[in-house]
């Protein structure tokens, strides 16, 4: 008698409208998983192909704004300045040792400031690193609750997955400008 595959778990997604655009929130077995930036309809269907891309080896995925609705909530409060990365249950199992040692570390940077790809690395211990640490942050999987717009370069804004247009309004809204 053959036997039968264990069921895979299932990751909930909705598109939350947000005063940065768009953002697909993820969720799976009560954890955050992903927060894509989207805009317009193509954007958010491209967040979503890209989703179904990163989650497709660990979970189904579906749409279901009821089962997402609580922890899509706590990524407004984050996104409004309501909650900090350690109010949100997070899964961050398919990134590397370094990668979430980055992440923890940018996790801990407070509303309103700013700190360098070279002050995080030299935050984790590796002061070389700054290059790896900007290649962390280029693939997190959570940016507003892992706010890594509040990382910028040695000598101007940096970049930003949403777009510098994106990260410059979530800096203006803590109060922070770049020219």
């Amino acid at each position: 008698m053959p036997r039968s595959a264990k069921p895979r778990p299932v990751a909930a997604y909705a598109v939350e409208e947000t005063s940065v655009g768009p953002l697909v929130v993820a969720a799976g077995e009560g954890k955050l998983l992903a927060v894509k930036f989207a805009s317009g309809r193509a954007g958010a269907r491209s967040a979503v192909e890209e989703l179904h891309g990163e989650l497709r080896d660990d979970f189904d995925l579906v749409m279901d704004a009821d089962a997402v609705r609580p922890l899509a909530q706590r990524v407004l409060d984050c996104l409004d300045g309501r909650c900090a990365a350690s109010d949100v249950e997070m899964d961050l199992s398919r990134l590397t040792p370094f990668q979430r040692e980055v992440l923890l570390e940018v996790a801990r940077l407070p509303r309103g400031s700013v700190a360098t790809y070279a002050e995080i690395a030299g935050r984790i211990g590796r002061p070389t690193a700054y290059r790896a640490v900007g290649n962390a942050l280029g693939i997190n999987p959570m940016p507003v609750v892992i706010p890594c717009h509040r990382v910028v370069g040695g000598d101007g804004i940096g970049g930003f997955g949403g777009g510098l247009a994106v990260k410059r309004r979530l800096l203006a809204n803590e109060g922070v400008t770049f020219p």
